[in-house]
């Protein structure tokens, strides 16, 4: 029960019903009117989760239907705030999406953010202040951490740092950053960069786009270390000399409609066969390799969300790179860079 409620009041309840006792339904779930619309026009609601919060799904339901309202769970998966279940749309009044920040405007959706409550811990302090000698510093993070970044730079300012905190495009929060969407440490000018959040894909990104030393703080886990891109940079290196080698390629192209770039593929299309090799398109809302592997391609070349070729490519048989990444291999680029979206 006690990881139960952390997990519950780290989904702010309040505001979802402040916004259902409100909604205008000619606009998108998170703009109304001053006239409010009663909740009772609000019936049923479809609950989107990412997989990691999919075991307290039944949790999330049992506090929304203390309201009154039925609600449809969807099992599709959610990499993104650009993923949105658009399917399950049809049958509900409002879709809950928990977990990310507003980025599309997809009418009727209301984005949700998970809020991970921290505080820098004081052994957390004293080692970043032994290890972190640069004392012009970006702060960054993904939407959980995010919300908290203002009272981290006081509290960094107070022990001698100049602290950097910059609003990027199509984010929430000062400092957040996205898979795809790295805009945060554009024209950045830090001498290095502190990372608080989980895992290791974000901070790596920073390291990579940035061009900057990138510090790594977990609050979760007490974890700190400077991030280290050589071992990434050399896995995505001998995928691109393996696609180097490959006569035809398969553009995977998604259908949700935030990571659809479909213009993109034909212009990776046109360039694959002006140097003589041939190229597919491939629309599809799975990027597996069951779903796949069905086909005979040598290549596989992702438009779709960034990650799917950074955190998936060893599923694959075959080589899975970005489109910066086949242009490396077809040698119409020298200089490696992320993949972005937005």
């Amino acid at each position: 029960m006690e990881l139960e409620s952390l997990i519950l009041n780290r989904i702010d309840f309040d505001y979802i019903f402040s916004l259902l006792s409100r909604v205008d339904k000619h606009k998108n779930g998170q703009k109304f009117k001053d006239l409010e619309v009663d909740i009772k026009d609000v019936k049923t609601l479809g609950l989107q989760v990412p997989d990691g919060l999919k075991y307290w799904a039944r949790e999330i339901v049992e506090k929304l239907r203390e309201e009154g309202f039925e609600v449809i769970i969807s099992s599709s998966p959610t990499y993104g705030a650009c993923d949105v279940d658009t399917e399950l749309l049809k049958y509900v009044d409002y879709l809950i999406h928990i977990g990310h920040t507003k980025l599309l405007d997809v009418d009727r959706v209301i984005y949700v953010p998970y809020r991970v409550d921290y505080k820098l811990s004081e052994d957390a302090l004293n080692l970043l202040k032994e290890s972190v000698t640069e004392r012009r510093i970006a702060i960054i993070g993904t939407a959980n951490y995010a919300w908290k970044f203002q009272e981290i730079k006081m509290l960094l300012e107070k022990e001698g740092y100049e602290v950097i905190l910059r609003m990027g495009r199509n984010v929430e929060y000062p400092g957040q950053v996205l898979g795809c969407n790295y805009s945060v440490l554009d024209k950045n000018d830090s001498d290095a960069i502190l990372f608080i959040g989980d895992g290791i894909f974000h901070p790596l990104g920073a390291a990579i786009y940035s061009g900057k030393k990138v510090y790594r703080y977990s609050p979760l886990t007490n974890e700190f270390e400077i991030v280290k891109v050589e071992d990434f940079l050399k896995k995505r290196y001998s995928l691109i000399a393996r696609a180097s080698g490959c006569e035809n390629f398969c553009i995977l192209v998604s259908c949700k409609e935030g990571q659809n770039r479909i213009s993109l593929a034909r212009k990776i299309l046109s360039k694959i066969e002006e140097k003589g090799r041939r190229g597919y398109i491939l629309l599809t809302n799975e990027i597996k390799p069951e779903v796949i592997e069905s086909f005979n391609f040598d290549c596989y070349v992702n438009t779709a969300c960034p990650r799917i070729a950074y955190d998936d490519w060893k599923t694959f048989k075959k080589p899975l790179i970005t489109p910066q990444e086949l242009e490396i291999a077809l040698g119409i680029r020298k200089d490696y860079i992320l993949d972005r979206i937005y």
